[in-house]
Order: structure tokens, then C-alpha cells, then sequence
């Protein structure tokens, strides 16, 4: 293996170097198994992970690249980056507007960062930012240009009271 160090260890700057030159290389399927490598080895590498799932998206394994943008939004939000966890999601629902689980997971993910303990002013109810994915479906079914507007377009026009455009309120 090239991505070893004298000393027999997996070496991580080596492989990422590999695996960025690959991909600029547009050499797909080499980088494909170079990110692969790399989020094997250390799999709480969220920037690769997340350049693996663009890579996969590249590649035309969409169903792969959702997954792998799951798997990174998730540990965002459990370690807390909320702003940053909502912009995976919004990938996610960019290529599939009814994935039920984005649309879940960002619901969740609103009230977890519009809910403030104590503060009274900014409390959002699960009931003002319920997400249903069957309306959200068969509105972009009967208007294909909803799925191609921006976040901030589509509050205007539905009186949503938050965006994930809106710079997160949550403690860095």
C-alpha cells in the first residue's frame, strides 16, 4: 500500500493528497476508492466524507452520495452544528425533494435550534415547524420549479417562520 508510513501506520495526509489529486484529476472511480480508503481509516473525517459524497454524486451514484450526506449531517448535529447539518440536508433534499428522513431530520433540526431553554421569545412549537412530506411531495410532483427555487423564495411565498438561510442562532 503507497498510503503507508516507514513504520507500517496508514499515513492520512498521504492517502487525502492521493485522493484530492485524483479528483482533480477527474480520475472518478480511482478517487472514489482513495475517499473510500480514507473515511475507512478515519471515519470522523467529515470533510472527506462529505467530498466522498460529492464524488459519489459526480459518479451518478446518487442513492450512495444521500447516504453518505446522512451520515455527515448526522454527526453534525449531534456534535451540535446545527447551521452546518441543515446545509447537508438541504444536498439531500436539492436531489431528492421527498426524502423522508431529510425532511424529518430538518424538521428536528429547527426546533433544535430555534427552541432556546429560557428563552421564551425565540420557543418554537414543533406544530409551527411541522414538516409533512406528503404535501412537500405533490406540491413539487404538480410544480417541478418549487424544487428549483431558493429556501429564502419558497418562506416568502408559504409565511415559513424559519430558514435555513438565516444564520444559526445555536452557540459555536
Amino acid at each position: 500500500m503507497a498510503n503507508l508510513a516507514a513504520d507500517g501506520r496508514f499515513d492520512r495526509r498521504a492517502a487525502l493528497d492521493n485522493a484530492q489529486r485524483l479528483a482533480q484529476q477527474n480520475k472518478l472511480p480511482q478517487a472514489i476508492e482513495a475517499y473510500t480508503q480514507l473515511t475507512r481509516q478515519d471515519p470522523s473525517d467529515w470533510a472527506s466524507a462529505n467530498t466522498f459524497g460529492d464524488l459519489l454524486l459526480r459518479a451518478n451514484r446518487t442513492d450512495q452520495a444521500i447516504r453518505e450526506y446522512l451520515r455527515v449531517a448526522h454527526h453534525l448535529t449531534n456534535a451540535g452544528f446545527f447551521a452546518r447539518a441543515g446545509a447537508i440536508y438541504k444536498k439531500v433534499l436539492r436531489l431528492d425533494p421527498t426524502h423522508v428522513e431529510a425532511l424529518r431530520e430538518t424538521e428536528s433540526l429547527n426546533i433544535q435550534r430555534f427552541a432556546k431553554t429560557g428563552d421564551q421569545t425565540k420557543r418554537v412549537t414543533e406544530e409551527q415547524v411541522r414538516v409533512e412530506p406528503a404535501p412537500v411531495a405533490a406540491a413539487v410532483v404538480e410544480n417541478p420549479a418549487i424544487a428549483e427555487t431558493t429556501t429564502a423564495e419558497r418562506d416568502d411565498r408559504h409565511d415559513c417562520t424559519w430558514s435555513l438561510d438565516q444564520p444559526d442562532p445555536s452557540p459555536a
